[in-house]
């Protein structure tokens, strides 16, 4: 085919597109090699030579066909009108004579195609068109960028990146990192996803583990008439992250210990209360590597910048073994437990621990983290009763306060315990107002913060008590009342005669000393 020349061709073709598709040119996906972008430059060709043919068809003629030819490379097109050759010209707008075409080139005959141009687009569609036509590219290199960007995000899902605070909202917290290849993206770390000792005012950068990464959705309509909500392809994108995740502990320590990295240390299980207690089971796959002194780390350097991370997270790291009674004794720690003194059922995932009574406390932990974190990591249901050595000098009819876990929670229990209220019976004798204060625990003195900065060691400068409003103390006398009652309700008459009457026959119970 022959090309006729349009009659200004001094002048320079590629400033005029230039002027009219600027933005595209100045494109991220045109302009930046470190970039897979031959694909996505064949997407855009794709795209213009279409819109291009649409809106000349719209605005020139309902039958024109058109020839375009995209350098990529460069940014730059030319578009070509193929107009038929016949002996009359009935339409002018897709159609050439014979003759005319037979002063630029005789070889082509009736029939032939001539490609006429390149041809200035402005002189062929409205200013409109135009503008369809560079909002529409502009569109699909928008969309093709952020596809870009998801991409990438999307192979950091399950890592650990460190993130720079860009937003404090009421229920979340925006950050913002960079990809890399200098994508700048924005992390949503919602309030559920925190841990209730971070900070973002006063730590401006965080670790965030990449949890999710969450579309646009739309809704659509089905054939049956049912309405579903469906990921957008082209939509934008919100990157979930976490510091409350088990995957976040296992990346921390994935990152400082090498050996776990190399696989020479096996992380078996992980269990946690984001900010208050973790527990985690490590085996090793040689036997010249102890698991838990490599991953502590010599004097604890290892775990020491991960408790740091976690605002001094406790973190307890144990020997995995394949022995139920001897993994379940090692998971409830800091309780001093003897492994004969655990029964394990591995069909019904059950397991009664017999502890002595001081260690009662212990096995629990406060707020039950303890025991909780111990039936996650082992995967038993983990029953702890108290182990009399001497049952001549314990009272038959008395009940182990440690029973009344499904009724009061591991919470009370543990306080109860603390107050040295271990069994039903010292409960009751202690009356409503000693259960009160157990529950409340011992009076601790507030410390004294300026500008966030605890104060409480300066001289002139003293500790206050803390106070509990009324509101406080009335709710706890309440539940106190509750768990004497509840108590009580498992006693006859005759299993409480002379408890109240002979207060020399009662047990002294000197409180156990708070948890290390």
């Amino acid at each position: 085919m022959v090309r006729k020349k349009i009659k200004d061709e001094g002048v320079d073709r590629r400033a005029q597109i230039a002027s009219a598709f600027g933005e595209i040119e100045q494109s991220k996906i045109f302009l930046d090699k470190r970039t897979e972008s031959a694909a996505v430059k064949m997407d855009i060709a794709d795209l213009l030579k279409d819109i291009i043919q649409k809106q000349l068809r719209k605005d020139y003629d309902p039958e024109v066909e058109s020839n375009i030819f995209i350098n990529p490379e460069r940014g730059d097109f030319e578009v070509y009108i193929l107009k038929k050759i016949v002996k009359e010209v009935d339409i002018e707008s897709i159609e050439i004579s014979l003759d005319e075409v037979r002063k630029i080139d005789d070889s082509l005959d009736i029939g032939d195609y001539y490609e006429e141009g390149p041809i200035k687009l402005d002189d062929y569609l409205s200013r409109k068109s135009i503008q369809i036509i560079k909002q529409s590219v502009q569109k699909k290199v928008r969309d093709l960028e952020r596809l870009v960007v998801y991409e990438e995000c999307l192979e950091k899902v399950g890592e650990v990146v460190a993130g720079e605070v860009y937003q404090i909202r009421s229920n979340e917290v925006i950050f913002t990192y960079n990809t890399s290849k200098d994508h700048r993206v924005e992390l949503v770390l919602p309030k559920s996803e925190m841990m209730k000792k971070d900070n973002p005012r006063r730590t401006p950068r965080m670790k965030l583990y990449i949890k999710r990464i969450e579309r646009e959705k739309v809704k659509t309509k089905l054939d049956d008439g049912n309405v579903v909500e469906r990921e957008k392809a082209d939509g934008g994108m919100k990157v979930i992250v976490s510091r409350v995740d088990d995957r976040f502990l296992y990346k921390l320590f994935e990152h400082e210990v090498p050996e776990i990295l190399d696989g020479l240390i096996v992380i078996k299980a992980i269990a946690r209360v984001p900010g208050e207690r973790a527990k985690v089971a490590v085996e090793s796959t040689s036997a010249r590597i102890d698991p838990v002194g490599a991953t502590v780390g010599y004097r604890g350097k290892r775990i020491q910048s991960i408790v740091k991370e976690l605002n001094n997270e406790n973190i307890d790291v144990i020997y995995y073994t394949d022995e139920p009674q001897i993994y379940i004794s090692r998971a409830m720690q800091p309780a001093k437990i003897d492994p004969l003194t655990v029964h394990a059922d591995p069909k019904t995932r059950k397991a009664r621990v017999m502890l002595k009574p001081d260690q009662i406390k212990y096995a629990i932990g406060k707020n039950g983290n303890n025991i909780h974190l111990a039936e996650k990591l082992t995967g038993y249901e983990i029953d702890v009763y108290r182990d009399v050595i001497d049952k001549s000098m314990e009272d038959p009819t008395d009940i182990d306060i440690i029973e009344f876990r499904e009724e009061f929670g591991d919470d009370m229990i543990y306080q109860l315990l603390d107050g040295g209220l271990d069994t039903a019976k010292k409960v009751l004798k202690a009356g409503v107002e000693e259960i009160e204060n157990a529950l409340l625990g011992p009076s601790k003195p507030e410390e004294v913060t300026v500008f966030g900065q605890p104060q409480g060691r300066r001289p002139g400068i003293k500790p206050r008590e803390r106070k509990v409003t009324e509101d406080e103390k009335r709710y706890w006398k309440k539940i106190a009342e509750n768990i004497y009652k509840t108590v009580k309700e498992q006693f006859t008459e005759a299993d409480l005669q002379g408890l109240f009457d002979d207060d020399a026959d009662q047990d002294s119970v000197e409180p156990v000393a708070d948890e290390s």
